[in-house]
């Protein structure tokens, strides 16, 4: 899975540049190796974004970043038209060039031999099959042996983001044509201006928990990569991002019942669970805890009321050799004096479940009381 940030021209540039450096070699800690950015603002003359672009540029060579840039439109034309800016352009060193509308592939072909780039990012937001098919076979008939990649658009106004099943729909067409596609994850730290709302594809991910925006992006399929869209992440949000991308265990808070025993205790929080695979909508069996302690293991009956949905139970030695197993419940179940029930997962941690398919683990970390307040604290 490949992640991006992104820097964008604006007026002050030049006052942001020890920010950039700043910004990308945080980033470059946590396994970002990609830079997006732009030349074509309205506010800014071209020759102003190509300055900033070889500035922005240095700085990513310098940490080994690949460098995509947006171009579309009138920029196109204009930059073409000039020699030496293409030249300036060249020396840069970027990556790709995504072309975001109103080009043509004689443009395209210039645009890849003059600017020596390595291959393009068409959008994925804005053509059906039919277009998506011809864009590739237009683009590939430069050279064979460009890179082709598609970027989703990102949506600043509200209202206006993509659905979920238009999403899912390109993300199949590109898919089948091969190509590797990448959608936008909003930030909260630094929203981009003049709205402020954040930059996400996907229109439910604006004002969404950053968590279940990126695992929910590294998990849709046909995503290959990620963008941190907006401008500045800090590093608790690039940090979240990495964890979703490298597919970290996913921590769940949960409440341990007063009296649950240390082997119960130990079982749960002292390490990561991988769900078994064949698990139903009913219960989550974690492989983990069965392999933790020798087949049978003795666990004493303790408190075995009724089950309910995001609760742990822990097999007791009434049920044999699966004694020591621990389940999540994902439905409520009735009491059995063979289970032991220990604890409740957190409502707001409730949605994680949803992806031990998708090669996520998961850990416990115990909520305890402490005065008025709540704190964490795990084995």
């Amino acid at each position: 899975m490949n992640s991006s940030i992104a820097i964008y021209p604006s007026v002050q540039w030049r006052q942001q540049t020890v920010l950039w450096s700043d910004y990308l070699e945080k980033a470059g800690k946590y396994g970002f190796r990609e830079v997006f950015s732009s030349i074509h603002l309205p506010e800014l003359a071209l020759k102003d974004q190509v300055e900033m672009l070889e500035e922005l540029a240095r700085t990513a060579n310098h940490l080994g970043m690949e460098l995509t840039v947006d171009i579309g439109g009138g920029e196109i034309g204009q930059l073409l038209a000039d020699s030496q800016m293409c030249a300036r352009v060249r020396s840069a060193g970027i990556g790709l060039l995504r072309l975001d509308y109103g080009f043509c592939t004689e443009q395209a072909g210039a645009l890849y031999n003059r600017l020596g780039i390595k291959g393009f990012v068409v959008n994925a937001s804005i053509y059906d099959r039919e277009e998506a098919e011809a864009v590739k076979k237009n683009l590939t008939a430069i050279d064979s042996r460009l890179e082709l990649r598609a970027c989703h658009n990102f949506y600043p106004r509200p209202e206006t983001g993509l659905d979920r099943e238009f999403f899912n729909e390109q993300n199949r067409i590109f898919a089948e044509l091969g190509l590797i596609t990448y959608a936008c994850i909003p930030g909260k730290s630094y929203p981009r201006p003049p709205l402020g709302l954040g930059l996400p594809t996907l229109e439910q991910h604006r004002g969404m928990n950053l968590e279940q925006v990126c695992v929910d992006l590294v998990c849709s399929p046909g995503i290959g990569g990620v963008m941190a869209a907006d401008e500045f992440f800090n590093e608790t949000e690039l940090a979240c991002v990495a964890r979703a991308v490298n597919r970290e265990a996913l921590t769940l808070q949960i409440r341990l019942e007063t009296g649950v025993g240390q082997v119960e205790r130990e079982l749960i929080l002292g390490t990561s669970h991988h769900i078994r695979y064949d698990s139903n909508r009913q219960v989550l069996r974690s492989r983990t805890s069965r392999e933790m302690s020798r087949i049978g293991a003795k666990v004493a009956p303790g408190l075995t009321g009724e089950r309910r949905r995001g609760m742990v139970t822990v097999d007791n030695e009434r049920y044999g050799r699966y004694s020591s197993e621990v389940q999540i419940l994902l439905a409520d179940l009735e009491a059995d004096s063979r289970v032991n029930c220990c604890g409740q997962i957190s409502e707001e941690d409730m949605w994680k479940l949803d992806f031990y398919r998708q090669g996520f683990d998961y850990q416990f970390q115990e909520i305890t009381e402490i005065g008025e307040g709540i704190s964490s604290g795990a084995i």
